[in-house]
């Protein structure tokens, strides 16, 4: 006997879910308002995604996938690695920047749970890890194509870098200022010089 169709989207779902989980965090977020949010009943929530933090982690994980394709795009584009590698800081910078901005989701559940909750430890680490891998590939390739030093090592300033992402994300939401984007910019291009 087949199973019961569906009666909503379930990616659509997924993607309102996140969405309030990241603009409120896990624990701010009550079930009653993430089920109207997400515009289905608490049994089709046990039955498609398990419980509110299943659900968390997957959402958790769809947004840091998208974020890591997002990301790897563009190191990946043609032309010079190392201006690919400082477009997407930029553009991180700049998002930091703004008076509404509501972090990186895998950076919020970062300070929110993984603390306490080895789950939420085990995504956001995979995550992280996917991005620092994919700027220290940048970094070799911006090497190899006699942009940066060949004594630069592409593992720890990746690690520094991803640490300026999350520094970003952190400040942005609780103080965005262009000047201060602007000073640790400063910092980080003399880094990759």
């Amino acid at each position: 006997m087949a199973g019961r169709k569906l009666e909503f989207n379930r990616k659509q779902a997924l993607e309102k879910a996140m969405e309030l989980f990241w603009a409120k965090g896990y624990n701010a977020v009550g079930l009653s308002e993430l089920l109207q949010q997400m515009g289905i009943q608490r049994q089709s929530l046990y039955n498609t995604f398990g419980c509110k933090h299943a659900l968390f982690l997957e959402a958790v994980q769809h947004y840091g996938q998208t974020v890591v394709c997002q990301i790897k795009s563009q190191l990946n584009q043609p032309g010079s690695p190392l201006e690919n590698l400082r477009c997407v800081l930029r553009k991180i910078a700049e998002d930091a920047s703004c008076p509404q901005y509501r972090g990186c989701f895998v950076a919020n559940a970062m300070m929110e749970l993984a603390p306490h909750d080895p789950e939420v430890a085990t995504v956001v680490r995979g995550l992280a890890k996917q991005i620092e891998q994919a700027i220290a590939q940048t970094i070799t390739r911006a090497i190899a194509a006699d942009e940066l030093s060949t004594e630069v090592d592409p593992q720890k300033v990746a690690s520094f870098l991803y640490h300026v992402i999350l520094g970003f994300n952190v400040r942005g939401k609780i103080c965005p200022s262009q000047d201060c984007v602007d000073d640790i910019l400063k910092t980080v291009w003399s880094v990759l010089e």
